[in-house]
């Protein structure tokens, strides 16, 4: 999952993204401007995280439900070591008051066990595709690791 912070310039909205594969495929991916203004890319980032693990969730019980092996938890690639402390250590909450209760989700969803972050770094982040603008080259990397083909 990435976020471009502040990329709208009328509003400062910030773009998310995510994608999940299966198989070396992708099997459900989302690109689009955040419904908040983040104050940071920390909080853009952690927003993503929220509408990422909503997925991730469905999709586990998705899985379950069609009695197809799934594990939990779910790890979600991120960029932001920021953002994984917030989840795991409640002395950052009176700094986050300000963000949204449904973006908490998160954090739930951590602590419960169901989810774990796990650090990426920026370079090796396939949502780079849905958030950034590319190289070529770094965009065709990106989307065979995702399983996609590029129209040359």
């Amino acid at each position: 999952m990435d976020a471009n912070w502040g990329s709208y310039i009328n509003d400062c909205k910030s773009t998310l993204g995510y994608v999940f594969t299966l198989s070396g495929g992708a099997i459900s991916w989302s690109s689009k401007k955040q419904s908040a203004v983040a104050l940071s890319s920390t909080k853009a980032k952690y927003i993503t995280g929220a509408h990422a693990a909503k997925e991730a969730i469905w999709l586990g019980r998705l899985f379950t439900g069609l009695e197809q092996p799934s594990s939990f938890p779910i790890p979600l690639h991120i960029d932001n070591q920021s953002t994984i402390a917030i989840t795991k250590n409640p002395k950052f909450h009176d700094r986050t008051k300000h963000i949204d209760i449904c973006y908490h989700f998160l954090c739930h969803m951590v602590e419960s066990g169901d989810i774990t972050l796990d650090y990426m770094s920026t370079n090796d982040q396939p949502a780079n595709v849905l958030t950034k603008g590319l190289a070529q080259e770094k965009h065709k990397k990106f989307l065979k690791e995702l399983g996609l083909r590029c129209a040359d």
